[in-house]
């Protein structure tokens, strides 16, 4: 792996760590951003490449300066004796030499198949590759190719058109939920029509404090601003219980801000009836509570606040 590492990403890569078990391992190593999944692909195989060619691992000791003189790979940081033990295969080929202490392999090809899990950030400069080997690789790459076949037959698609099958889904869904979002604005539409006649006039202006059916807060707003156009000079007030959860939208146009009205403060106190609260700028607020059942209170509690806080 860690010649694997240096041949791919270049000779700043030392190790700074490692964790190696019977069928894992983890390896920490000097490199300063993420890998991408080219290059850990390119890791992979050139790691499985040396496995596969079978090379004998070679032990020998020698003096620490000699090692070094001849390429011998040390640990990032790790202090040394004058003898060493220094552990290499494909030596001819320059593939790795390194001072090390472990027991290993008598040749690569024992090592069996080699299979990158993850990695990610280990510290300052450092990242952490972790990796799975022999039995415990081959494993992972059944359970891989058992849902990869189970994903084919789900999108009646053979295993190597999985990709291209799951990107089509996805584009779909994305037109459908685009297409459900147009439908529902225009219901929005269609009830805020019917909604119009509710407006109640104060003082020469439109006051609309309602409960509508809403999927989310973006059509409150939406159904909102439809009825400002609509209304002209208004204080308008949408409730809608959405997952559960009671939600207020206000809306104040310009010349009520100058009498007094503030769409902040009027959906905080209502939203106060709920358990909840909330607030915003004075020509658009909105606000949650915890009680849906308080919700029609809420809303007939805006007549009375507006009344109280009119100015003019």
């Amino acid at each position: 792996l860690h010649a694997a590492l240096r041949n791919r990403l270049g000779s700043h890569v030392h190790q700074a760590g490692s964790l190696v078990a019977p069928e894992r391992l983890r390896f920490d190593f000097t490199h300063n951003k993420p890998l991408t999944a080219d290059e850990l692909t390119d890791i992979e195989r050139h790691a499985n490449a040396i496995i596969l060619a079978n090379y004998p691992v070679n032990t020998r000791w020698t003096t620490h300066k000699r090692a070094v003189a001849e390429g011998a790979m040390a640990l990032f940081g790790e202090k040394y004796g004058d003898v060493v033990r220094v552990v290499s295969f494909g030596e001819d080929e320059g593939v790795s030499m390194e001072l090390c202490g472990g027991t290993h392999v008598d040749t690569t090809a024992e090592i069996g198949n080699f299979r990158v899990v993850n990695e990610t950030s280990s510290a300052a400069g450092v990242r952490r590759i972790e990796v799975l080997t022999g039995r415990a690789a081959e494993e992972l790459v059944e359970t891989r190719l058992h849902v990869l076949d189970e994903a084919a037959d789900l999108l009646h698609a053979r295993p190597e058109e999985v990709g291209d099958a799951v990107k089509q889904l996805a584009e779909q869904h994305q037109a459908l939920q685009k297409e459900l979002a147009q439908m529902r604005q225009k219901l929005a539409q269609q009830e805020s029509a019917n909604l119009l006649g509710q407006a109640t006039q104060v003082d020469g202006f439109n006051v609309l404090a309602t409960q509508v059916d809403a999927p989310d807060m973006d059509t409150m707003r939406q159904m909102t601003d439809w009825f400002r156009d609509k209304l002209g000079s208004a204080v308008i007030v949408l409730g809608a219980v959405v997952d559960e959860k009671p939600m207020l939208v206000a809306s104040v146009t310009q010349d009520l801000i100058d009498r007094g009205m503030h769409a902040g403060n009027l959906v905080r106190e209502a939203a106060k009836i709920m358990g909840g609260g909330g607030g915003g700028r004075p020509n658009m607020a909105q606000a949650g509570g915890k009680d849906a059942g308080q919700l029609p209170a809420a809303l007939a509690s805006v007549s009375d606040w507006v009344n109280a806080n009119l100015k003019g």
